[in-house]
């Protein structure tokens, strides 16, 4: 007998190569069984999926959800696991000084789980602390930038099993150098925004990543992935060789159809791919993660490359591979069930520009550690 089983349904599990109607059994909060024709009788709840996508649960790698303790957060139960996405990594949104307020008050209550990376600067995105703050520009040596490298250290160890490593962001090169230096004594990932490029690329390592590939600004007289001519810079080619993860980060002022369309025919395409949710991107451009899927089917990704940057791909690189982001028997009872409607759905990127996609998906019924929460 079990709890929950899912009839019907396209598994499309990147993790195990399946992409087939199968039938997918959850008991106790784990995955249960996952063939064609399991029996359901008895089971608490059938979901017949009949002509939709089953999934393993979502993972978002690059949110911003320390609700209720900056301005730049959203709620990650309402913004991200209603949409799908079961496991959040909110990117750096408080620091060493002020992470005990995130987990005290808000990763230890929300349905969604969630994981975190840990500010550089010690008291996190406090400068997105009210509406309509202005964004800072890259400069070095920024006054504002206050960094405790022995605090942040200690911070990462007593909190193993939430924080996943070390962000980067807003700042200049020297802030690259003391989170790379972080990041080396405290033995986990970087995270840093495509910014001040080539520079930045230098500093990451094998598993670490760069999100916001696709931005398509230029900073401090610094360029994104492509240079003044629009072809990718060679140094991100040699990133990808030495296994420095690429990832979307949407947000909004990330994301150019333009940067990504030369990107992909270039040859770089997303290893993840990330809303970057926030106060000032979950109204669009960037809405939710079925959302920013939808714009990389539009781009050409298939729908198996799609998946695979938002389930089994973002668990590699949090370290999570056999218990999320995937269908295994005995993995977390995580479950995301797409529609995949079609149409014309307008869709716009970051700088206003919008394309017609012919696809979108959408979150209908969303399963996490065997309950149904959507």
């Amino acid at each position: 007998m079990y709890d929950i089983v899912i009839k019907n349904g396209l598994v499309i599990d990147p993790s195990q190569g399946i992409k087939e109607v199968m039938d997918v059994a959850i008991h106790d909060g784990k995955i249960a069984d996952l063939r064609r024709g399991i029996n359901a009788t008895g089971a608490r709840y059938v979901i017949d999926a009949s002509g939709l996508i089953v999934t393993p649960g979502l993972i978002d790698l690059h949110v911003h959800c320390c609700y209720g303790i900056a301005h730049i957060a959203v709620n990650p139960d309402l913004a991200c696991l209603a949409k799908g996405s079961t496991t959040v990594l909110d990117a750096g949104s408080t620091g060493e000084l002020n992470f005990i307020g995130f987990k005290k008050y808000v990763i230890r209550n929300a349905e969604t789980r969630i994981y975190a990376l840990i500010n550089i600067e010690s008291q996190g995105m406090i400068e997105f602390s009210r509406p309509n703050q202005k964004w800072p520009s890259l400069i070095t040596g920024r006054d504002e930038m206050f960094i405790n490298i022995d605090g942040t250290v200690e911070e990462i160890k007593r909190n193993r099993d939430i924080i996943i490593g070390i962000k980067w962001a807003h700042h200049g090169i020297k802030g690259v150098e003391l989170a790379r230096e972080a990041a080396d004594r405290a033995q986990c990932l970087l995270m840093a925004e495509n910014h001040l490029q080539p520079e930045t690329l230098k500093y990451m390592r094998k598993g670490d990543v760069i999100t916001h590939l696709y931005h398509g600004l230029r900073m401090e007289q610094h360029d994104g992935l492509l240079d003044a001519d629009g072809n990718v810079q060679p140094e991100f080619f040699d990133a990808v060789k030495r296994g420095v993860i690429l990832d979307v980060g949407h947000g909004a002022a990330s994301f150019k159809w333009s940067v990504a369309r030369k990107g992909i025919e270039q040859g770089i395409k997303p290893d993840t791919i990330s809303t970057d949710l926030h106060s000032g991107s979950y109204n669009g451009p960037a809405y939710d993660l079925p959302t920013v899927m939808s714009k990389f089917l539009h781009l050409g990704l298939s729908l198996e490359e799609v998946i695979n940057a938002t389930t089994a791909k973002p668990a590699e690189v949090i370290g999570k591979k056999d218990v999320l982001g995937t269908l295994k028997i005995g993995a977390c009872g995580d479950v995301t069930i797409l529609k995949m409607e079609e149409g014309k759905f307008p869709l716009e990127d970051t700088s206003g520009e919008w394309e017609v996609c012919k696809q979108r998906l959408r979150a209908v019924k969303v399963i996490k550690d065997g309950r149904i929460v959507f």
